[in-house]
């Protein structure tokens, strides 16, 4: 915590690096991070080289977002990103703290503060700035607490726990409005997601014995409902509600044709396992990966005899 402190002190020039495809928890643990450092009258700048959530421009300092790597940085500092290939840059041009929640984070940084027992990367941050004795606007409050509700599933996950909650009491006495972020979550939404999901339940299908879901999106979908991908996640999360299913899985395809695996399991599967088996990563619950495959069917296929293994069930 020393090191971090004095690099922060000596940096010029610091870069706040997200991971691609972003979250709430990579924007919101970056954007907290930047307007503590605006407080210490820092020169700042935040990265992302992809696509923003359409429902985190309420976060204080989203426009500040660029996607452009600055010319000149003396001091990195990554959220929420389990490895440097993730980051969108191409190579590491600055002294890099990596901050994160992920047990599969590869340690790619030259400072590694990487909590795996926490709920949300902005829990982490914060335990730094706290430590650190650093100022905690209330912009940077409603930040982390947007972080962590998106996190936790509005505190429904089995990563929640009495610190979480104490960590939510503290961002609200700082000043974040649970019931607004709330609202901005979840009562913001467009019609193109709706026409979105409803495309992919028609996908629906329940696999070994009705404790896996697996629904798609494709290209098409995308294009016929005016959605963006990230508009998809809800189906998934309907089809994990489903009280036979175990495991939910939504398989996307992207813009080169690869198909993006997403899973959820609801009380015992750790899809994070699988995940890293396949070369990607997460959490228990919930975790993915990108095939280099371009067929659903053998993406499919793959994903259901992992499964099989796991709920010990026979091969359909």
């Amino acid at each position: 915590m020393k090191e971090v402190l004095t690099k922060i002190q000596e940096a010029r020039h610091i870069l706040l690096l997200t991971h691609i495809n972003p979250d709430a928890d990579t924007l919101g643990s970056a954007l907290g991070m930047y307007h503590i450092l605006q407080k210490m009258k820092k020169r700042v700048n935040i990265l992302n080289t992809t696509e923003l959530p359409y429902n985190l421009k309420f976060l204080p300092g989203f426009t500040k977002i660029r996607d452009t790597l600055p010319s000149q940085s003396d001091l990195w500092i990554s959220f929420d990103c389990g490895s440097f290939d993730r980051l969108g840059v191409n190579e590491k041009k600055a002294f890099l703290i990596n901050i994160d929640h992920h047990r599969s984070n590869t340690l790619y940084g030259d400072i590694n503060i990487v909590e795996p027992t926490f709920a949300s990367t902005s829990q982490v941050v914060y335990k730094v700035a706290k430590e650190l004795q650093l100022p905690i606007p209330k912009e940077s409050a409603t930040c982390f607490y947007t972080a962590l509700v998106d996190d936790t599933g509005f505190f429904k996950y089995d990563s929640v726990d009495a610190g979480v909650f104490a960590f939510a009491k503290e961002l609200c006495e700082l000043g974040a409005k649970p019931d607004d972020i709330a609202t901005e979550l979840t009562m913001r939404e467009p019609l193109a997601k709706l026409r979105l999901i409803q495309l992919m339940l028609q996908t629906l299908e329940l696999r070994l014995q009705a404790r896996v879901a697996i629904v798609c999106m494709t290209q098409q979908m995308l294009r016929s409902s005016g959605a963006t991908k990230e508009m998809g996640e809800s189906a998934l999360d309907m089809a994990r509600s489903l009280a036979s299913v175990e495991v939910a899985v939504m398989l996307r395809e992207e813009e080169d044709g690869r198909i993006k695996v997403s899973m959820r399991s609801k009380t015992f599967v750790d899809v994070g396992k699988i995940a890293v088996a396949f070369g990607g990563g997460g959490h228990r619950r919930a975790a993915g990966f990108t095939s280099n495959l371009h067929d659903f069917d053998r993406v499919e296929k793959l994903v259901l005899e992992t499964l099989a293994k796991e709920l010990h069930i026979e091969k359909e």
